[in-house]
């Protein structure tokens, strides 16, 4: 017996379908956002080694990575902010 054509649009079990899909998709943001957060503090570690080591070449390749984490978790933000299906 296969489900895969089968939906619920409406009823109980279509407001808890849709609520539990609402929080899968909240709790892997959350997931992303907490690895995205841990990477860039690896990296602010490196770049404060870099600094004390003097390394010009990788202070700017650090720099950048963490430019890239902040503009990811901004960009995260602005979508969170924006899109009306993404509880907070």
């Amino acid at each position: 017996m296969s489900f895969s054509n089968f939906s619920i649009n409406c009823g109980p079990f279509a407001k808890t379908r849709k609520d539990a899909d609402n929080f899968c998709h909240n709790l892997f943001l959350s997931h992303a956002i907490d690895k995205c957060i841990e990477q860039m503090k690896k990296v602010e570690e490196e770049y404060k080694d870099a600094l004390l080591r003097g390394d010009v070449e990788l202070i700017e390749q650090k720099k950048l990575e963490i430019q890239t984490y902040r503009a990811s978790l901004q960009l995260t933000a602005y979508m969170l902010n924006e899109v009306d299906e993404i509880s907070t």
